[in-house]
């Protein structure tokens, strides 16, 4: 019987803890710059002590060489996301603006999900606990687990259990001969997009709004904008560089790998980059049609400026808005949820089912039309040219279902709270997607305050379940998870 270390459980949590403290450097020195005396005290106590205690976890505790089943990096996963929300929580818990525990793990869950949606009004927010807010959004972009993936082997770790269960998508896409190579490629393609657009905006903002916007749309986190920083989005400029960088943090960071290589025509033509800047297209012109004739625009131009920014926002599951879409004619709200339940494509940074498994099944419904016809064919599922495997196509099918199952069961939960129906649907549906935005008493900017604590919790676990794809949280439930060894086939 395989017995995992209790020391890898350990070593890893120390080594999050380690990477949350350094994270909040940066927001105490904040914190100090613009005088938020309470704010200051908490965050800088916190970052202290998670620095010194990860730091000894990690360079003191050793084990010997093991290789993770992938059950264990399932349930890694899971703890480490977990974990990460609950001590992310405790800068805005001891920031001195009394602020509840669970309000606080909503807020940090929101964070490290990139969901963006917010449990405080973000009108009050320290400006310290906003930067914290984007600086766990970013560590969550890309998952704080793929610095294991790069790290940890060296340290006599094998993990690439971790990076399956973590990485979301239908597949992991092996980049280089070892899985440590991939993270590491992954995460310099991310840094070197964070600091381009932070070069770009530094210009046309101040240094903290171009941190805060940078951080926010390179992890399609959702940007922050208060009523004092709003004019600095209406900028066409801005709206540009923000739109370009969540489309290039929405695709496939294998493309990437793949123009590196000269292999730019197989990164142009790869069937899921396609469909993905198809449908933003296609989005784009009926949604800017619609605002033109309905009289909601008197300018095309600016209907499709704010049409292609709404699509893309919705789509990269970023979430940020440039004007109040809540007010728009309900056949473009529609297609910008329709747009959020899409997603962006596997291996990025965006969340909520991808576009390789929406274009999956259609293909899929598109041969059940065909042997309806021909019921003796033998017809597999095309995509690109090459027959899906009938193992990937049965996986894909029963993560729709359960993302719909986890979906209802949610509005049945949050109906509790007595709100109106379109504030239940939308909310599950933008915490879910991990895309923060909603509906009726939400809105555009995300407040999710007017919950009951209860509801909140629930709403975390909401937005972790998304970021991990369900599968990582639901499989703690299940019997044979837990007896892996035991189990004999049937």
């Amino acid at each position: 019987m395989h017995v995992i270390d209790y020391k890898v459980y350990i070593k890893i949590l120390g080594f999050l803890t380690l990477i949350e403290g350094l994270g909040l450097v940066p927001c105490a020195l904040i914190a100090k710059y613009y005088g938020e005396a309470l704010p200051f005290k908490g965050i800088a106590t916190i970052s202290a002590i998670y620095i010194v205690v990860g730091l000894t976890i990690f360079t003191q505790l050793r084990f010997r060489k093991i290789k993770l089943k992938f059950h264990e990096g399932w349930l890694i996963a899971s703890i480490s996301w977990i974990f990460c929300s609950i001590i992310g929580a405790l800068p805005y818990f001891f920031s001195g603006q009394d602020y509840s525990f669970i309000s606080s793990f909503f807020e940090a869950s929101a964070g490290f999900t990139t969901t963006g949606c917010s449990a405080f009004d973000i009108k009050f927010m320290p400006k310290s606990l906003i930067l914290w807010k984007s600086i766990s959004s970013w560590f969550g972009g890309i998952g704080i687990l793929l610095f294991m993936v790069s790290i940890f082997p060296a340290l006599g770790m094998s993990c690439q259990s971790i990076a399956v269960a973590e990485i979301t998508g239908p597949t992991v896409a092996k980049l280089d001969a070892k899985y440590s190579d991939t993270g590491k490629f992954l995460y310099l393609v991310y840094i070197s997009f964070t600091i381009i657009e932070f070069l770009l905006l530094l210009p046309a903002l101040g240094w903290y709004e171009a941190i805060i916007a940078t951080l926010s749309s390179v992890s399609t986190g959702g940007l922050v904008v208060t009523t004092e920083n709003q004019a600095l989005f209406a900028s066409t400029y801005v709206r540009f560089v923000i739109m370009i960088f969540t489309i290039l943090s929405s695709l496939n960071f294998c493309t990437y790998f793949l123009i590196l290589q000269g292999k730019i025509k197989e990164a142009v033509t790869n069937v899921e980059t396609k469909v993905f800047l198809l449908v933003i297209g296609v989005s784009t012109m009926l949604i800017a049609l619609t605002l033109k004739i309905s009289g909601t625009y008197s300018s095309l131009w600016q209907a499709t400026k704010d049409s292609l920014c709404q699509v893309v926002s919705f789509i990269g599951t970023s979430g940020y808005y440039v004007c109040d879409y809540t007010q728009w004619p309900t056949f473009t709200i529609l297609i910008l949820f329709m747009l959020l339940i899409i997603g962006g494509c596997s291996l990025s940074t965006a969340g909520s089912l991808k576009v390789i498994r929406f274009t999956v099944f259609l293909n899929l419904i598109k041969r059940g039309i065909f042997k309806m016809v021909h019921p003796n064919s033998v017809k597999a599922v095309i995509i690109a040219g090459k027959a899906v495997p009938a193992r990937i196509v049965s996986s894909i099918t029963t993560h729709i279902m359960l993302y719909f199952a986890t979906t209802f069961f949610s509005f049945i939960v949050l109906s509790l709270n007595n709100f109106d129906m379109e504030t239940i649907i939308t909310t599950v549906i933008g915490l879910f997607s991990n895309t923060g935005v909603a509906l009726g008493e939400v809105g555009a900017n995300g407040y999710m305050g007017m919950f009951n604590q209860l509801s909140q919790f629930f709403m975390a676990i909401i937005m972790i379940m998304g970021r991990l794809e369900i599968y990582a949280v639901l499989l703690m439930f299940s019997k044979s998870f837990w007896k892996v060894d035991s189990v004999k086939s049937m």
